[in-house]
């Protein structure tokens, strides 16, 4: 049986993983436990000789991350590059070797015209975005990584009154989020995979779980709002499509 630690399990899809009946032998300590901005903490848990991490830590707040840079920078790179230092030094000096599953974004992609592949450049438009990027160049440091670029809602924390007809995306519920990364954790895939649905607007989405949500358009949206919200960010769902017809 894996040995497996799971690194944000208080945040929405770490508390899910958490929750799910899939993971079994699943350590989840929290972040006073495990704080990723503390070096010494991480190489105490390492020496517990994990087999795989799954690391949803993050600041995914768009607006509280472009108020304020230090943070996100802090908790979405900075952190994950103490994680993949400490891993790098484990997997040198032992046999065995840590498995890392790193939850990124649609978000490191332009968002502006859709149907994303996972070879497509980098073009992040927010704070939050520059730093998912920053953290997978780190992450892709590593011989034995996955990184999920997704996007996902809780439907059982849904907050909006509205959404919008013309934003695009291939988002997720959050429970069938944590299905298919139980399914990839134990997959031989290593690089990078996106993961979601079929593009669909925010409103199409939102409106199979909650009937009197009311319709915006993404102008509307953006007038609220002094950084960039998104278009398109639908995601070419190929690799993940022929991974999961094998499985």
């Amino acid at each position: 049986m894996k040995k497996i630690l799971l690194i944000g399990a208080s945040g929405n899809l770490g508390s899910s993983i958490k929750k799910s009946a899939f993971f079994l032998n699943l350590h989840t300590p929290s972040k006073k436990e495990l704080d990723l901005l503390d070096k010494k903490k991480i190489n105490n848990f390492l020496r517990r000789s994990y087999d795989i991490i799954i690391n949803c830590s993050g600041f995914p707040r768009i607006k509280e991350c472009e108020e304020n840079i230090l943070k996100s920078f802090n908790i979405n790179y900075l952190g994950v590059k103490n994680l993949v230092l400490a891993i790098s030094r484990y997997n040198s000096k032992n046999k065995k070797k840590i498995r890392l599953i790193h939850l990124s974004s649609d978000a490191v992609y332009s968002c502006t015209k859709g149907n994303y592949s996972e070879k497509d450049q980098y073009s992040p438009k927010t704070i939050y975005a520059i730093c998912k990027v920053m953290s997978e160049i780190e992450v892709k440091t590593l011989k034995n990584y996955l990184i999920i670029r997704t996007r996902f809602f809780n439907k059982d924390k849904f907050k909006f009154k509205d959404a919008a007809t013309n934003i695009y995306s291939s988002m997720i519920e959050v429970k069938k989020l944590v299905k298919i990364i139980y399914s990839l954790t134990f997959n031989k895939e290593t690089g990078v995979i996106n993961v979601g649905e079929s593009r669909n607007s925010d409103y199409n989405i939102y409106k199979k779980y909650f009937t009197k949500i009311k319709r915006t358009s993404r102008n509307e949206i953006q007038k609220k709002f002094d950084y960039f919200i998104t278009k398109d960010a639908s995601l070419n769902l190929k690799k993940f499509r022929s991974i999961d017809k094998q499985e």
